[in-house]
């Protein structure tokens, strides 16, 4: 089923970067410190660099081969000390990267490692760029994937990885590849929907009730990002383009059938000439900022409920003043506990102190 195909928006969803260098020695103090008390209390722990600070939370465990690795609400920070990898890797999250722009988010990614990580010089580079464009206007069928050719070196490989996804009678997707490159097609209003996320339709200006939205994704890691010859990760967000129209155009395309047996003679199906010259163009915007921000607050407040009256039972409290009492009483010695151990959990909150 095809139509009129129209470009929503489009852009980066996913960037990872690793950076090599010398880390800084009261660094690794200050993490060694807060894994003790993240262990010792068997849960994450809040965690402040010195000059950029920032919301962090230290999760007791670290990930792969990483020591330490630190959550915030804009990106994942992993730090280890092994010299067979990357000092520092950082998974910035789809949502940050919408909300301030990838450049304004990759800076301040740079300005917590220039200030507060490394010692010195360090090298920062792309590890994984996933691409993307949303689309109403084409609505692929399961027959579609015997339609899709690729050109990867490894042609039986690819062949392997096409994978189709339903959700009962209904495709929900379809996957080419493996590892270096993959790509993706698949319904992100049916996605979104799934996960629950509720910014995505802002970049859209559409609900996608009406006409389903349909998202095409190319993943890129390190293996292929160093054939367009990188000196930086600025080199790499120059180059989405050049990224583009290397997956749309040599390495995956839609045909359309004929009586030839070589599918790589199939002439090339009109719709996917208009995804050919799609212009990958990042997009953000501050109502995704505003959306998290309100997501954030209620679940919050969820959480709050659900504790507030696992206390009251405990307590025995049937009233919800007398319950709010006895948990201002709990914090406050929890507040002073805090206080004569570490630095106030609450200074990088605004400042916010008990009254």
């Amino acid at each position: 089923m095809t139509e009129r195909l129209r470009v929503l928006v489009s852009g980066v969803d996913t960037l990872h970067v690793s950076a090599r260098g010398v880390v800084r020695s009261e660094v690794w103090d200050l993490l060694d410190e807060a894994k003790r008390r993240a262990k010792t209390e068997d849960e994450e722990v809040a965690f402040d660099f010195p000059v950029t600070t920032g919301a962090f939370l230290l999760r007791p465990h670290g990930w792969r081969g990483y020591t330490y690795w630190l959550s915030s609400p804009d990106f994942e920070l992993m730090l280890g000390r092994s010299e067979k990898f990357p000092a520092v890797v950082c998974q910035l999250h789809a949502a940050y990267l919408h909300s301030v722009g990838v450049a304004w988010a990759l800076r301040f990614v740079e300005l917590l490692l220039h200030h507060d990580v490394f010692l010195g010089a360090y090298k920062l580079l792309a590890s994984r760029l996933d691409l993307y464009a949303d689309i109403q206007g084409w609505v692929p069928v399961l027959e579609d994937l015997h339609r899709f050719v690729g050109y990867g070196r490894n042609r039986r490989g690819f062949e392997e990885h096409n994978e189709a996804f339903t959700t009962g009678d209904r495709l929900t997707g379809l996957m080419f590849g493996r590892d270096a490159l993959v790509a993706r097609v698949y319904d992100e209003t049916h996605e979104i929907r799934q996960r629950g996320v509720s910014w995505v339709p802002d970049l859209w200006g559409v609900d996608g009730r009406g006409k389903p939205v349909w998202r095409l994704e190319f993943q890129f890691r390190r293996k292929v990002l160093v054939e367009f010859h990188p000196r930086s990760v600025e080199d790499t967000l120059a180059s989405l383009q050049d990224l583009w129209r290397y997956a749309a155009g040599d390495w995956l395309t839609l045909r359309m059938p004929t009586t030839n047996q070589q599918r790589t003679r199939w002439p090339l199906d009109p719709l996917w000439q208009e995804i050919q010259t799609i212009e990958v163009a990042p997009s953000c915007t501050g109502v995704v900022r505003r959306r998290l921000e309100q997501a954030t607050l209620e679940r919050i407040v969820q959480g709050l409920w659900g504790y507030v009256t696992s206390m009251a039972a405990v307590r025995d409290r049937s009233k919800l003043e007398d319950a709010l009492l006895e948990l201002r009483t709990q914090l406050e010695r929890r507040f002073e506990v805090y206080a004569r151990r570490y630095r106030t959990p609450t200074t990088k909150k605004h400042g916010v102190l008990p009254v």
